[in-house]
């Protein structure tokens, strides 16, 4: 199993197999003040191998801090990936799916949403938190 894709985005929205972004690929988050609430999206794209589709797979989605340091419940879902009528043998699956946030964040810094799939990291997003008032071109 391999990580196509993961995506931050403002707003996604996963259908029909095609992810739909709105203010997405960002690596920056500037926060007014901190510790802060804030609610964002997870695009991602899961390549399933022909050998790991027809079967359950646990996958988990966490936000961490600097310090490695897991913020809320983060997601834990169950999945499995079927092979469709007229797959050709060997042919991966992506599974492709939005997963709306909202964390406290509390620390400046690097931060990352990490995935994983049946306890092992497939990959993550790293973004860097910053405090303070938006910048003047954010204004705009």
């Amino acid at each position: 199993m391999n990580l196509g894709f993961v995506l931050l985005a403002d707003h996604s929205e996963a259908v029909n197999g095609k992810l739909y972004l709105n203010g997405g690929g960002w690596n920056v988050l500037r926060l007014p003040e901190l510790p802060h609430d804030w609610s964002f999206h997870i695009g991602l794209g899961i390549d399933v191998a022909w050998h790991e589709t027809n079967s359950p797979h646990e996958l988990a989605v966490s936000i961490h801090d600097p310090d490695g340091v897991e913020l809320g419940e983060g997601l834990a879902a169950n999945f499995e990936t079927g092979r469709p009528a007229g797959m050709a043998q060997g042919q991966e699956q992506r599974l492709v799916m939005s997963i709306g946030v909202t964390a406290t964040f509390s620390t400046a810094g690097p931060h990352a949403a990490v995935v994983q799939v049946d306890g092992e990291e497939l990959g993550r997003a790293r973004f860097y938190l910053v405090e303070g008032p938006p910048l003047e071109a954010e204004l705009l």
